[in-house]
């Protein structure tokens, strides 16, 4: 009775282990799949040329975003063919078949970014620290865009340089600071112009200010605050509206 218990245990392991061996032998080995490559090269080679015609702006122009890497697909003649792109204003997407044998065998897409140039003042040559910008020192220079405004050679003429700038480099109004002419508690001479006449007299200034700025001033022969521009060292001068008369 104890031997055929067992006989009748093991027989599962049996069928398993014999079940297992057919499995084995009737497993047919797949032959691998022979391909080749398209390379990002080929394919940028026409996205490129999309991409590049989307743009008609003299101060935009069109850069990758990304390596495109080499891609896989089965032997055959390769065609590809590009889609239509997805265009965004910073940002240009062409997707392309790669199609084998009139087979589409991959899509793929090749990315783009927009760039953004703008004209603005620049150093014309290495300029020091402290330096009194004129005309002579600065030139307008077609940069890439860092999503600021441009800056005009009129707003930096006659104002400081707080460092040291090399040639090319960009300037902005605040890397530089007011070459006060009128300053604050200090004697001025203030030009009152109405029509062809002009009066002078001598005032303090209350407010100090660069060229073109506006200060105030005060007279103490009429004992009046006035306001004016500044149109030189220890010079300001105030046009009258006409009609107005100054006291």
């Amino acid at each position: 009775m104890l031997r055929r218990l067992v006989a009748v245990m093991l027989l599962p392991l049996v069928v398993c282990t014999t079940t297992a061996a057919a499995l084995s032998a009737s497993t047919v080995a797949l032959a691998p799949m022979v391909t080749q490559n398209v390379t990002g090269a080929q394919i940028s080679a026409v996205t490129d040329k999309l991409a590049g015609g989307l743009i008609h702006d003299a101060d935009r122009s069109v850069v990758p975003a990304f390596h495109l890497a080499d891609q896989s697909v089965p032997l055959g003649k390769v065609e590809i063919m590009p889609l239509p792109p997805f265009v965004y204003a910073t940002y240009i997407a062409v997707p392309v078949q790669l199609v084998v044998d009139g087979r589409v065998a991959k899509t793929v897409t090749n990315g783009y970014r927009v760039q953004q140039y703008i004209h603005t003042a620049v150093a014309a040559h290495d300029l020091a620290p402290g330096a009194l910008l004129g005309a002579d020192d600065l030139t307008l220079a077609r940069v890439l865009s860092n999503g600021r405004p441009s800056v005009d050679i009129a707003s930096l003429v006659g104002r400081k340089l707080r460092a040291a700038t090399p040639r090319g480099q960009q300037i902005f109004v605040e890397q530089t600071a007011v070459n006060e002419l009128v300053k604050a508690g200090a004697g001025a001479i203030l030009i009152v112009r109405d029509g062809p006449v002009s009066l002078t007299a001598d005032v303090i200034a209350r407010t100090g200010g660069g060229l073109g700025e506006s200060v105030t001033v005060y007279n103490e022969q009429t004992n009046r605050i006035l306001s004016g521009t500044v149109t030189g060292p220890n010079r300001v001068e105030l046009t009258l509206p006409e009609g107005e008369e100054a006291e």
